[in-house]
């Protein structure tokens, strides 16, 4: 039967946690912890399968926790939760090898489910985080299409506007009129969707069309 470890340090959060646990039958508590070195201590000692912990213990660096416990232990799977879910916050604890994140105002259901997903397949992402990240990756697919409507010579003048080149040094690095500049510039903000010069250096930058 795999073993879980709770690690918070809010009691009622924790037992609260271990009520719902202890109803299931595919998964015991094997130790709950209140602190990041009460845990990494009994990690080989209790030799988890699932740590479940919230993300905001006290005086911690989740990211650098999360990395000192894959470090002890690799194939121990992490389950996060926290009533933070923006999608930064998901992808940073992604990204330092958390197996799956959960709201805190996650429903019995899900929280169950999160954990067994976790513990056969490996990886659990809560279904309306799941489809935030979703939806910002069709944004971002989005912008990046309205790109691919630049010509070559719009795609070089957008590079010189955002390293902050003025009109008359674009066209004389670019052996062109400045009128041409200002032609060119109409065409980028209009297929860009944006209103200035400003705003096209910040769409450069924030779709990776040109390296800050």
């Amino acid at each position: 039967m795999p073993r879980v470890m709770l690690v918070d340090p809010y009691v009622m959060t924790k037992e609260g946690i271990k009520r719902v646990l202890s109803h299931s039958r595919e998964f015991e508590i094997c130790l709950d912890v209140n602190t990041k070195e009460e845990c990494l201590v009994m990690l080989q000692k209790s030799k988890p399968d699932l740590i479940i912990m919230e993300s905001n213990l006290r005086k911690m660096d989740a990211k650098e926790f999360i990395r000192e416990i894959k470090a002890k232990n690799k194939e121990v799977k992490i389950l996060v939760y926290s009533y933070n879910d923006s999608i930064d916050q998901v992808l940073k604890m992604l990204e330092c090898g958390v197996n799956g994140y959960l709201s805190k105002i996650c429903t019995i259901d899900e929280f169950l489910k999160g954990i067994n997903m976790i513990l056969k397949q490996g990886r659990y992402i809560q279904d309306s985080i799941s489809v935030k990240m979703k939806m910002q990756n069709n944004r971002k697919g989005s912008e990046r299409n309205k790109a691919s409507f630049l010509t070559k010579r719009e795609m070089e003048v957008l590079v010189l506007v955002t390293k902050g080149h003025l009109n008359k040094e674009i066209a004389t690095t670019l052996n062109i009129t400045e009128r041409t500049v200002k032609n060119h510039l109409f065409s980028i903000f209009r297929k860009l969707e944006v209103s200035d010069r400003t705003q096209a250096a910040v769409f450069a930058l924030k779709n990776n069309l040109v390296k800050s």
